[in-house]
């Protein structure tokens, strides 16, 4: 593997700090989603504000552009989140989950190609398996086709809005502020 996807301390750090500030982030998007998911549930759109949960697998990775880092900062902030919230230890399971579906798509693109198309891919596989672990966990199975495709599909509308878009635009600003200069997100948003 080339030197330039060596992760540096500097990078580490600032990966684990953020993804814990996202797993707090998480637990008050469990209070959202709590509210909403009830009334969602019986048209199968229960699923339109869990795309967030989404967030670290494709932001972090925006940012720290080198292998691993999806499926790191998605167990950190899963960590954090189950140790705070209902969820409990199983969320370190989500996560893993989560980031590693964003992790191959970086990966299929070599860690070079970071336009919001591929951010909203890697969002949609990460959804796709986070679901496909949810219909198993859920027994899923046992509701129709449609129900399924319908919470599916909602799924899949928010992890495009809150896990690539939300990236893509807060990585974007933050580059614009120059508190991202050593990182080759900013050769992207500079002068733009």
């Amino acid at each position: 593997m080339k030197s330039t996807y060596k992760i540096t301390v500097f990078e580490v750090v600032l990966v684990a700090v953020l993804s814990v500030v996202i797993g707090v982030a998480f637990w008050g998007w469990t209070f959202v989603y709590e509210i909403f998911s009830p009334l969602l549930k019986p048209i199968g759109m229960k699923y339109l504000f869990a795309g967030f949960w989404l967030f670290t697998g494709i932001f972090l990775p925006f940012i720290v552009r080198k292998p691993g880092i999806a499926v790191i900062a998605s167990v950190i902030s899963s960590l954090i989140e189950g140790f705070i919230t209902r969820w409990g230890l199983s969320a370190i399971l989500w996560g893993f989950v989560q980031g590693l579906a964003a992790e191959i798509i970086f990966l299929i693109y070599g860690y070079k190609n970071w336009k919001i198309t591929v951010l909203i891919l890697a969002s949609l596989f990460s959804a796709i398996a986070s679901y496909a672990l949810d219909f198993f966990n859920e027994a899923y199975y046992n509701l129709s086709i449609g129900l399924n495709l319908l919470q599916l599909g909602s799924f899949l509308i928010s992890s495009i809005i809150f896990a690539a878009i939300l990236s893509y635009f807060v990585g974007k600003a933050l580059a614009k502020t120059g508190v991202l200069n050593q990182f080759e997100i900013a050769k992207d948003f500079n002068g733009k």
